[in-house]
């Protein structure tokens, strides 16, 4: 059965989490810790779908809880949902989520409100443990289709030491003079109907109306040796074989062409190994294909759930906190005692912080003018952003630019774009970003450029970051709409990432 962990040291919240989860969650077995340590043991020891963790606990601290369990192989992958009355302040938040909490909620909170966090949190983790059963299946077919390969590989050996052989000659006009006992095994032809009656060309099957001369007889021609030559034979009752063939040319004494000599080796049972490892591969490829597919539609679906919560959040919240700020502001100018009227405008600013959060919260999820003015829009207002937030001065090259990919991939590109800004915020030590667009014949160049300091390049690894959007998370959605990226960084000068993908037209 399903579990719910809520840590908390209050009792009394820990009663009313009970009581909500009895309500609206029957199906789930709600468990209860008093103490971080005593949290830690039950997620380890439980397993549950989701932790639901406060931040003001004695001996550990929701944050230290927080990264404990992020940092464990066994209790990595559990949602966490912060609730705490630190939550207004946007620096506690970020401290949360920096942690590794997947979402935040502020005390004191509405059922609806908790209940959509946990059904999107909930949501997110089906998603993720769908494809994350997807990579492991595959990679338990490849690791069982490399075996079965090794295993016929070893078998392949062991055949050939002690596989079917024959040897032949010809002479010069390519008529066998002499072929060995064991062709009769191999070919089902007795030697005395082969000696001296049939050529090379015959029972090789090379006159199938082939335009084109094969290996056997171009050397033939030349009297030049050849070597593992494959064919496939027909024989009596449709059966197939394939040989690999060799022979090199003969001179008697004189010097004058007497024929050829050679060898045939039975390789049937290898073609048929190679030919299913073949159909192997293609499956496996195409396995891959539909893991690709099946993320990009997972990620498409998790944003079309980001942009409704961002939609309820600025109609149904936005909207109430606006209201109670206009009632209140139409009193607040009335003759009041002091006491009540700083009463009144400290209510005020708070109403109007929780405005300007909710309001920056649910850009932060789904950006509205991405999908209201389009991309070039929603870059413009991110630098925006930038200059006001981090007091970074950024420049728009290309604004006029119009990038014309399928709609549904604008907010890939958007989130690609967002994570390259955040990383010059976060490591360049910038004071100046460029957002460059242009478009050279069939593609588009989104390039981000800083003045910052740069960082030393490693060879012959893997571009990525654990965890996050990070540049491999950005290569993989990258080539789900088929684009890719560069990244040029020269130490104490800066670096330049860009991102290189089709037109439509491309």
């Amino acid at each position: 059965m399903k579990k719910i962990l809520a840590i908390d040291d209050n009792e009394i919240n820990l009663i009313l989490l009970n009581q909500i989860f009895k309500l609206h969650y029957p199906d789930f077995i709600f468990l209860k810790a008093a103490s971080g340590k005593e949290g830690i043991d039950l997620a380890v020891n439980e397993n549950p779908e989701i932790i639901l963790l406060d931040i003001l606990m004695p001996e550990m601290n929701g944050y230290e809880v927080c990264a404990h369990l992020k940092a464990d192989t066994v209790t990595r992958r559990i949602p966490i949902l912060m609730i705490s009355a630190l939550g207004q302040n946007p620096m506690e938040r970020t401290k949360g989520l920096n942690a590794g909490a997947d979402a935040f909620i502020s005390k004191p909170f509405s059922q609806d409100e908790l209940r959509a966090q946990i059904d999107v949190v909930l949501r997110i983790k089906k998603a993720e443990d769908l494809l994350r059963k997807g990579n492991e299946s595959l990679e338990i077919l490849i690791k069982d289709q490399t075996t079965k390969y090794l295993q016929s590989e070893e078998r392949f050996l062991q055949i050939s030491e002690h596989a079917l052989e024959f040897y032949w000659e010809v002479d010069s006009r390519g008529i066998f003079n002499y072929v060995s006992p064991v062709i009769e095994k191999i070919l089902g032809e007795k030697p005395d109907n082969i000696v001296g009656e049939k050529s090379f060309i015959t029972l090789f099957q090379l006159d199938q109306g082939k335009a084109k001369k094969n290996p056997i007889e171009t050397s033939f021609l030349e009297q030049s040796s050849f070597k593992d030559y494959e064919i496939e034979l027909e024989l009596k009752g449709n059966k197939k074989i394939w040989l690999s063939v060799s022979g090199f040319s003969t001179f008697d004494k004189s010097g004058k062409f007497y024929g050829f000599r050679g060898g045939c080796y039975d390789i049937t049972k290898r073609k048929h190994y190679e030919i299913a490892l073949e159909k192997s591969i293609v499956q496996i490829k195409n396995y891959q294909k539909k893991l690709k597919k099946l993320n990009t539609e997972l990620t498409l679906v998790e944003e079309k759930e980001r942009r409704r919560i961002a939609e309820n959040l600025h109609d149904s919240l936005g909207q109430t906190l606006s209201l109670a700020f206009i009632k209140l502001s139409s009193v607040v100018q009335g003759d009041y005692p002091p006491n009540v009227q700083k009463t009144l405008l400290e209510t005020s600013d708070l109403l109007n912080n929780a405005i300007s959060e909710s309001r920056t919260l649910t850009y932060d999820l789904s950006p509205p003018i991405l999908y209201e003015l389009g991309l070039m829009s929603a870059f413009k207002w991110k630098l925006e952003q930038i200059e006001g937030k981090h007091g970074i001065d950024t420049s728009l090259v290309g604004e006029d630019l119009q990038i014309g990919i399928k709609k549904e991939f604008n907010i890939f590109l958007y989130r690609i774009v967002a994570e390259l800004l955040n990383n010059v915020i976060k490591h360049a030590q910038a004071n100046l970003i460029e957002l460059e667009v242009k478009k050279e014949k069939n593609f588009y160049y989104i390039s981000v450029r800083d003045n910052g300091i740069g960082f030393q390049k490693q060879i012959k690894k893997k571009t990525g970051t654990s965890g996050g959007f990070g540049l491999m998370s950005i290569t993989e959605r990258l080539d789900s709409i088929k684009g890719r990226l560069e990244i040029n960084t020269d130490l104490g000068i800066g670096t330049t990432a860009t991102v290189i993908l089709p037109t439509l037209e491309g």
